[in-house]
């Protein structure tokens, strides 16, 4: 049976993270239900959660205090591509592709894949908008339309036709 006795303080810095923080506000409300005196039981009904779930919370929360309820890392290494990429976006993205040589006006993430390739920086297309995403930069694929100055069809067919040489198929005409 787990009971856990909280001071004034610990009950308010439980409460302020249980407001600030949503990621770990379900964790402490464990906490202060149980400091209230629910049992394990009690809480798991309640909040619809397994009776594990809520033992090692609680138990993380006595061994280490608001530290313990925190998500632990990911094992395995850490994606070193991503950073690198992030790291070449700040500069990449405060600058137009004709800075670095590209005839596009703005950024695309086949241009940015491209450029970062060139730069022994190779990532996919995923990794590429997971750090433009992370880095809160908004992104969308530019609209292919037809310039309002562009010349109607009616008025391309002449000029085609003076280029292109007559066909060889064509039939001469006789009289």
């Amino acid at each position: 049976m787990i009971r856990l006795v909280l001071s004034p303080e610990e009950h308010a810095l439980l409460e302020q993270t249980r407001r600030t923080r949503p990621h770990l506000a379900e964790r402490c409300h464990y906490v202060l239900l149980n400091a209230q005196g629910w049992s394990v039981p009690q809480i798991a009904q309640r909040l619809d959660r397994n009776e594990h779930t809520i033992r090692t919370w609680l138990k993380a929360y006595r061994s280490a205090g608001l530290k313990g309820l925190q998500n632990t890392p990911q094992s395995g290494r850490p994606a070193s591509t991503g950073q690198r990429v992030a790291a070449h976006l700040e500069r990449l993205l405060a600058h137009s592709p004709s800075h670095f040589g590209y005839i596009e006006e703005g950024w695309t993430v086949d241009l940015l894949r491209d450029y970062l390739a060139q730069h022994q920086v190779p990532a996919s297309d995923a990794t590429v908008r997971r750090q433009l995403q992370a880095g809160d930069w908004v992104y969308k694929r530019f609209a292919k339309t037809v310039p309002r100055n562009a010349p109607s069809a009616a008025k391309k067919k002449p000029g085609w036709q003076r280029l292109s040489p007559p066909s060889a198929c064509a039939k001469p005409n006789s009289p």
